[in-house]
């Protein structure tokens, strides 16, 4: 029965559901490769717990190609893992790994406008440092100004 089985696991809030009969019909499956397995598992909850991804539906046959296409046991890299993942439609919105969040027909268009929005956040931050430097001197001449006028 565990080799028909669709071995979808759930991560919820950046926490693998253990005790799931799907995780533990998986784990009896792949228990020969279990601890490469564990490892991509790890990584899964760690991007998706950084990433606050309320739920999350991953598709285990998916974890155990990418273990079994990595004999090096490389780490692999962000987009493998998202790729492990059913829903991507709603995790999607939530991740942000830049090598995905421009792609499409939008996708320069959304690139040029976070450049532009870096840089008017950089300036911004620029000015705003200025003026400050400038208020703090400007209330220093005001002191003595006062000072000497008593």
């Amino acid at each position: 029965m565990d080799v028909y089985s669709l071995h979808q696991l759930i991560i919820r809030k950046g926490k693998l559901l253990d005790t799931t009969p799907e995780f533990l019909s998986f784990k009896r499956t792949y228990i020969a490769k279990w601890g490469s397995i564990s490892y991509i598992l790890l990584l899964l909850e760690k991007l998706l717990g950084q990433s606050s991804v309320d739920l999350a539906y991953v598709e285990g046959r998916k974890v155990a190609l990418l273990v079994a296409g990595d004999l090096d046991l490389n780490k692999p890299s962000n987009e493998e893992l998202f790729d492990c993942v059913v829903n991507k439609d709603q995790v999607g919105k939530q991740i942000k790994i830049p090598s995905l969040m421009f792609k499409g027909h939008e996708g320069p268009i959304l690139a040029a406008t976070a450049i532009q929005k870096n840089w008017r956040m950089h300036k911004a931050r620029v000015a705003y440092t200025y003026l400050r430097f400038l208020m703090e001197k400007a209330t220093v001449i005001q002191r003595a100004f006062r000072l000497f006028l008593f």
